[in-house]
């Protein structure tokens, strides 16, 4: 197609500045039209913190979490993805309390955590709602075997996801020679 489109511009060179006008400009570049790719981003980012929960027998004791978040951030800054976490005891040693995986859908700025776990404490099934922002999260545990709920707040290493990558330009217009 540029060879068809340099063509015609040679052509009309040489019909309005005469043959020896044009001889330095052949062959005329042809500008191509700009594309942009509209990108999103992953975000992923592994962290810990400490977990406050009420009616814990720990008292002020909190137990530690870590865990895994992938987010998928579109260019309206929202987010969707998931998170996997593993909540640990230190109460006369090291125990493994319980594990989440959470559905988080929001934007950038804040997000809400749905999802299930298992409490190897209790041995019990939890259903979990939480509500996140940079460096926090608070929330609650359904425990499915004592039918009572557990609120919790969460101090944490996570902030929120970077913004999408900038729109990449994908063709370039190359430069038009001086003619003359």
């Amino acid at each position: 197609m540029n060879k068809k489109i340099n063509t015609v511009l040679l052509a009309g060179c040489l019909g309005i500045l005469g043959a020896s006008s044009c001889a330095v400009a052949a062959p005329v570049p042809v500008p191509t039209s700009y594309s942009y790719s509209d990108n999103s981003r992953t975000d992923n980012r592994v962290y810990a913190g400490l977990v406050w929960s009420w009616g814990s027998k720990q008292g002020l004791m909190p137990d530690y979490v870590v865990g895994f978040r992938s987010l998928h951030v579109e260019s309206d800054n929202s987010v969707q993805g998931g998170d996997i976490n593993l909540r640990i005891k230190y109460n006369h040693g090291i125990v493994l309390d319980s594990a989440r995986l959470a559905y988080v859908d929001g934007k950038r700025d804040f997000v809400g955590n749905y999802g299930v776990g298992y409490s190897f404490v209790n041995r019990s099934i939890l259903a979990t709602v939480a509500g996140q922002g940079s460096y926090y999260r608070f929330g609650t545990d359904f425990d499915f075997k004592n039918y009572d709920f557990k609120p919790y707040i969460e101090i944490n290493t996570l902030e929120k996801p970077d913004r999408e990558a900038p729109k990449v330009q994908v063709n370039t217009v190359p430069p038009l020679p001086p003619i003359g």
